[in-house]
């Protein structure tokens, strides 16, 4: 893992960056890094990491399937509470990750919330700096995702707020 870009991601959350582009790159290199912690980190698990297969979490849309499952057996840990942001934050980047690995008319990229808000003022005006909107994705234009939210959603609500649902309405536009 690249600890300065995980580093660097984590201080994006406290502060901006001063330049949106090396802040994009930042990002995007930091995000890639987390999505990959959420399936290999064995020093800091993620909570139920026994219930999650490397072979099956290759970074394509069908690989959602299995982190839907996943996110329905840890609903019930009693674990979750207390290590809720990284599973969020965790299960969030492979998401976006798949996203944006996926998508072959957009481009997008991981953005923090202050960058967001200096993007979308309007919109981002009374969103709160909470792990669902840490990391935010972006497409250049107006269109923002939010794949760390819909893993908190999907933890609060089960399988109505399916990742793979969000990421097939996401690359079919």
């Amino acid at each position: 893992m690249r600890i300065r870009t995980i580093l660097s991601f984590l201080l994006a959350l406290i502060a901006p960056f001063a330049s949106y582009g090396q802040s994009v790159q930042n990002q995007n290199a930091a995000l890639s890094d987390i999505s990959r912690m959420f399936f290999e980190d064995r020093i800091n698990p993620t909570v139920g990491i026994r219930y999650l297969n490397p072979q099956q979490l290759d970074f394509s849309v069908e690989s959602l399937k299995h982190v839907d499952e996943y996110l329905e057996i840890i609903r019930g840990d009693k674990e979750l509470k207390k290590e809720w942001n990284r599973v969020v934050l965790r299960a969030g980047a492979y998401v976006g990750e798949v996203i944006r690995r996926n998508d072959k008319k957009t481009k997008w990229q991981w953005i923090d919330l202050e960058t967001a808000k200096t993007l979308n003022p309007e919109f981002f005006r009374s969103m709160p700096k909470v792990v669902a909107s840490a990391a935010i994705l972006y497409n250049g234009k107006s269109g923002f995702v939010f794949p760390l939210a819909k893993v908190e959603k999907y933890l609060e609500n089960g399988s109505e707020d399916s990742v793979t649902s969000l990421a097939q309405v996401m690359l079919s536009k």
